[in-house]
């Protein structure tokens, strides 16, 4: 009894079982000409010490990178699962209330429950 594999593609990719397929090599796809890849200007002296004194200023210990309220608005920022669903979400909470109305009772409640929710 022959097991016949079923092919996708014409050129399988090489895995752990399979045998790696013969392609020749086309060298005519390099390129023999002597034309400029970069931009012109990019490798320039002023642009590399730009850079270089950009990279300095980061590393300056008192340096702090600021960015403008249009960078701040326009970015995505990607929000965290929350610990209880539709209740607690992660980050800093401030819980506050007079003396003896619960606070620790609740905290110890919310807790168990965070457990319970974390181990299914």
């Amino acid at each position: 009894m022959i097991d016949a594999k079923e092919k996708t593609a014409l050129a399988t990719s090489v895995g752990a079982d399979e045998r790696q397929s013969i392609q020749l090599c086309n060298t005519d796809i390099i390129t023999t000409e002597n034309s400029e890849i970069n931009y012109p200007g990019e490798n320039s002296s002023e642009n590399l010490e730009e850079i270089y004194r950009q990279m300095q200023q980061m590393n300056d210990p008192a340096y702090l990178h600021t960015v403008s309220m249009n960078e701040l608005y326009e970015t995505v920022y990607q929000s965290r699962p929350p610990v209880i669903d539709g209740l607690l979400y992660s980050g800093t909470y401030l819980f506050a209330g007079a003396p003896k109305v619960g606070k620790s009772f609740f905290m110890a409640q919310l807790a168990y429950a965070a457990g319970c929710s974390y181990l299914g």
